[in-house]
């Protein structure tokens, strides 16, 4: 057998081996190294001076959790702003949103890749941290919020909810999203998670080969998924 054939050959003992080892070196990536003192020195700061402002390493990694998520929901919330303040409408106004958190993202990889990629092991972001990242989902539940006083919320159709969905919307039907009906919370949900999905895919580099314009792809679907969380288009 050539070595060619060799590489290829999938029951090959030696070659399992070498990538289940290379895999385990692949997941060293995910580990997070903030130890104050590497990174005082990084910063070109006392040491002293930057444990009277964190207190530990997670103390830093919350402060940079937070950082992140209020800077994301300062984009939508600006970019909302900005669509209300030219006429825009409901769905304009939605996409627009959409577009603030594309546009930090794309902005910010790292930051992003923080809040939205791969959790750092053994890290439990405090609740506050919570509270910061919903900011970006209340600027859309505000949009739903005005098209339903305006009685042009729509959640006629679609799929009807299995006792599974069900659970999963009845946890959510409170706080927040109170008043909203379970098909509007649904979708929401579903919109939610297809959001950062393109994101993230633009984020990490996975968009070119599928989309010659991103921009405008992102603007089509976002669009699109206003209409399906029950946006009236004009």
């Amino acid at each position: 057998m050539t070595e060619q054939n060799l590489t290829n050959d999938p029951k090959d003992a030696i070659a399992l081996r070498v990538k289940e080892e290379a895999v385990r070196r692949l997941a060293l990536r995910r580990e997070v190294d903030l130890d104050l003192s590497a990174v005082a020195e990084g910063a070109g700061q006392d040491l002293d001076a930057v444990r009277q402002r964190f207190a530990d390493e997670e103390a830093l990694l919350t402060a940079l959790v937070l950082d992140a998520y209020n800077a994301m929901s300062d984009s939508a919330e600006a970019a909302a702003g900005a669509a209300a303040a030219g006429g825009a409408g409901l769905l304009e106004r939605w996409t627009a949103i959409c577009g603030g958190v594309r546009t930090w993202a794309l902005a910010h990889p790292d930051e992003y890749a923080l809040i939205w990629g791969q959790p750092v092991p053994g890290y439990s972001a405090p609740p506050e941290t919570m509270a910061a990242g919903a900011r970006t989902v209340l600027a859309l539940v505000a949009v739903l919020r005005d098209a339903q006083q305006q009685g042009v919320l729509s959640d006629e159709g679609g799929e009807p909810l299995s006792e599974g969905m069900r659970q999963n919307v009845e946890n959510l039907a409170g706080g927040l999203l109170a008043g909203l009906s379970h098909t509007t919370i649904a979708r929401l949900l579903v919109v939610w998670t297809q959001l950062h999905g393109m994101v993230g895919f633009e984020v990490y580099g996975h968009i070119a080969g599928v989309a010659a314009d991103p921009a405008a792809f992102f603007g089509h679907a976002t669009a699109a998924m206003g209409e399906f969380a029950g946006l009236p288009r004009a």
